[in-house]
């Protein structure tokens, strides 16, 4: 048996040879976009959100 089954050189060109798909890019881009913005509204360190004040406002009105 001297075949060669597996030759995946023979189906893959160059041009898109370790590319990933445009929306698994845009994915991954989006969630490092959404996870930083998610980080500042809700870290009272970064964009001054807390539970407390959160509450005050719900209640004061």
């Amino acid at each position: 048996m001297d075949e060669e089954l597996d030759n995946i050189e023979e189906f893959e060109s160059e041009a898109t040879a370790r590319k990933l798909p445009a929306g698994w890019l845009i994915l991954f881009w989006g969630l490092i976009i959404w996870g930083i913005f998610y980080l500042y509204l809700y870290t009272p360190q970064l964009g001054g959100w807390s539970q407390q004040q959160a509450y005050e406002e719900s209640v004061a009105k």
